[in-house]
């Protein structure tokens, strides 16, 4: 999950996500049908002492004339949005719009706005010697209140200076982990929505739903089915195009849901990130 995070369960993230999750359930004999939704049913919040980041992170490249572009969202069908620094604020994706800081060499600050509010500000420090990136953003959740999220990354490829490059998340920190809560929605119907806004309702027929929410990037969906009646598999998908998948097990007492995501696409890697969820 955190999309700015690495996930709904991504991205938070995750891109993180999406804070990024999706859940997708292949059914075996000896459950009932649908069985995992009254186990996931309730208010979780993330232990982010519990988990592991994956290999997903930042990429920043120059296109063809030269401009700066950042690839948002999952490898296989990322967003492409164009970094303009210092200019009044332009359009990224349907009613999103961005501008983008630059302060000094090694300082930036992008703010990202729907429908002209202000949804999340984010700054971008680079170490002198170019190697390590540090991000933290600041958004509003649903009760109101305001959390900053600090991802810090190291360069594996690009400039030897500046934002171009692969930069993979090392550490992470949010001062409001992230929640999500999981509610019966109608026969067979899941309802997942998090503490930023994103939501989605799905039945467990392995057909994709659109996932709506400010800053969810255009196109993005989850299709779920059950696996058993504590096992979730979930597959998201940008534009038609499969970008990652992810297992949510919930453990025998019900008080912990651990989300399993991999990145999918011809050059993702395999290494997956996990959150560990406490039932609140």
């Amino acid at each position: 999950m955190h999309s700015e995070r690495l996930s709904i369960f991504g991205a938070r993230v995750v891109t993180l996500a999406l804070l990024s999750s999706f859940l997708c359930f292949a059914q075996q004999s000896g459950s009932a049908p649908n069985a995992v939704i009254g186990r996931l049913a309730g208010t979780w919040k993330e232990n982010e002492a519990k988990g592991k980041l994956g290999s997903q992170g930042l990429r920043f490249r120059r296109n063809a004339k030269g401009d700066l572009e950042e690839l948002r969202g999952a490898e296989a069908r990322p967003l492409v949005q164009l970094v303009r620094f210092n200019v009044p604020a332009y359009v990224i994706d349907g009613n999103s719009s961005i501008t983008w800081k630059q302060i000094d060499p090694s300082h930036f600050e992008r703010q990202i706005f729907e429908n002209g509010k202000l949804i999340a500000t984010r700054k971008i420090q680079i170490s002198t010697d170019g190697k390590t990136l540090s991000e933290a953003t600041e958004r509003t959740r649903t009760d109101g209140k305001a959390g900053v999220t600090t991802v810090t990354y190291t360069r594996l490829s690009g400039d030897a200076q500046g934002l171009v490059g692969v930069w993979k998340p090392r550490s992470y920190h949010s001062t409001a982990p992230a929640q999500v809560k999981y509610e019966a929605a109608g026969a067979g119907q899941l309802k997942v929505s998090d503490d930023l806004g994103v939501t989605y309702t799905m039945a467990l027929d392995g057909k994709a739903v659109a996932v709506t929410g400010t800053s969810v990037i255009s196109g993005t969906m989850i299709a779920g089915k059950q696996i058993d009646a504590n096992t979730l598999e979930e597959t998201r998908s940008r534009e038609g195009v499969l970008t990652g998948r992810s297992i949510t097990v919930v453990s025998s007492d019900g008080k912990v849901a651990t989300v399993t995501s991999t990145n999918l696409g011809p050059n993702a890697s395999a290494e997956p990130s996990i959150q560990v969820f406490e039932r609140q």
